[in-house]
């Protein structure tokens, strides 16, 4: 295995195309899907909230983020601003509630910024990362009885309505009541009692997730409106079975589309993290590689396996606006501090392009583990064929081969279980 050394430049060569790949189109990581225009440009939209169940005054605004930035995969679900961030409108909230209008050329995924005060005088934090899909029209926005819920009614139904539905089931509405209830009065819990807290979010995370995932494979199962299915692929936070489901059906419904044509160009060279990917996984041997840290130190995945104190190697890929990578670095750190000193090390890789918000990210979430990085369109994660994160592969150094790969949630903390203890 050669080392793959992230400050060699890589020099692509351009191809020209004498037929369409079928295969290329099973690798579809869906952004840039809206290639062309759902809408005219400067289409105008409207989105009147009411926001009186948490807040009374402050200040809101819906942005969206360059698609560049998360490098190119609709998985990466953007949580903070950058220097990508575009504001579509912003405004104030009075008694809470506020109204605000702007154009917009297409369809696409936003999130809400919310800095306001709440019921009790304080001002909190900016809430952010609430997401929806903006269209021209006029919307209602409704939050719930947190800041992280609500909904939302009005312009282009077929999407936010048909993609997000699974936010109005039952089980889902449950949970996240449940979710919302959890971390009360956390700071007077003995410390047994948060880690009990802290597994029970973990559970109710998983299980939101799943229905999330769920929903998705029913869609791409049954949905015949290639502009439903391109959108949610832009717009989802995880990948599954139901990717491969959607990008059949937009095959079946139209391969002439010229939006799916687009996507066929674009993605030469995510064929090449696809062959990565097939050749990484359960039983594969690890590909090795130069990172560096925040501390400008050069570290090769290869020297931390080696070390004679390392059994076992968790190489993590992340990204400071990844909301489900930092949802899961409580349980990672659990990992950690009860198997470390047992053979057990982490090596965090992040996607990030922004080394401002790499450093802002590492000092918030303080993590104890080798953490280097970064960039959308670096080597690392083509080694090992990542197209989202959070993604993790377990390695065995007696051996040098992955023996296990996403373990999230319990499964990490389970799986060193069965191989340390």
């Amino acid at each position: 295995m050669n080392d793959y050394y992230l400050i060699k430049q890589i020099k692509t060569t351009k191809m020209k195309l004498t037929k369409i790949v079928w295969g290329v189109l099973f690798s579809l990581m869906a952004v840039g899907s809206m290639a062309n225009t759902l809408g005219n440009d400067g289409d105008k939209f409207t989105i009147t909230g009411d926001l009186t169940s948490y807040y009374t005054d402050g200040t809101v605004k819906i942005v969206a983020y360059s698609k560049a930035s998360s490098g190119g995969g609709g998985m990466m679900m953007m949580g903070g601003a950058s220097s990508s961030e575009i504001v579509f409108a912003e405004g104030p909230v009075k008694n809470g509630m506020f109204k605000l209008s702007g154009t917009i050329d297409k369809p696409q995924v936003v999130y809400i910024y919310i800095h306001a005060k709440n019921k009790q005088g304080m001002t909190m934090g900016v809430t952010k990362g609430m997401s929806f899909i903006l269209s021209s029209g006029d919307f209602k926005l409704k939050l719930g009885n947190r800041p992280s819920v609500f909904t939302i009614t009005g312009g282009d139904t077929k999407f936010n309505e048909i993609i997000y539905a699974y936010k109005s089931f039952p089980k889902y509405v449950e949970l996240q009541e449940r979710y919302g209830k959890v971390y009360v009065d956390y700071d007077k819990k003995s410390e047994a009692e948060k880690e009990k807290i802290k597994e029970e979010a973990v559970k109710i995370s998983n299980e939101l997730i799943d229905i999330e995932l769920a929903h998705y494979l029913h869609l791409a199962q049954t949905e015949k409106d290639s502009d439903v299915l391109l959108m949610m692929l832009d717009c989802a936070a995880f990948g599954g079975p139901w990717m491969s489901e959607a990008h059949k059906a937009l095959i079946n419904l139209n391969v002439k589309d010229p939006r799916i044509k687009d996507i066929i160009f674009k993605e030469i060279e995510a064929g090449k993290a696809r062959a990565a990917k097939s050749r990484v996984g359960v039983g594969s041997d690890m590909n090795s590689f130069y990172a560096e840290t925040l501390d400008g130190e050069a570290i090769s995945l290869r020297e931390v396996c080696t070390r004679k104190e390392n059994k076992y190697v968790l190489l993590e890929f992340w990204a400071s606006w990844c909301g489900p990578c930092r949802s899961e670095i409580p349980n990672m750190k659990e990992a950690y501090e009860a198997y470390n000193s047992k053979g057990f090390e982490i090596f965090s890789f992040t996607i990030d392009d922004s080394r401002a918000a790499w450093e802002k990210a590492s000092k918030e979430e303080n993590m104890p583990w080798i953490d280097s990085g970064m960039g959308t369109q670096t080597g690392p994660k083509d080694l090992y064929g990542v197209t989202g994160v959070p993604a993790n592969f377990l390695i065995d150094t007696s051996t040098g081969k992955i023996i296990a790969v996403h373990l999230r949630g319990d499964k990490l903390k389970e799986k060193l279980k069965e191989l340390l203890d």
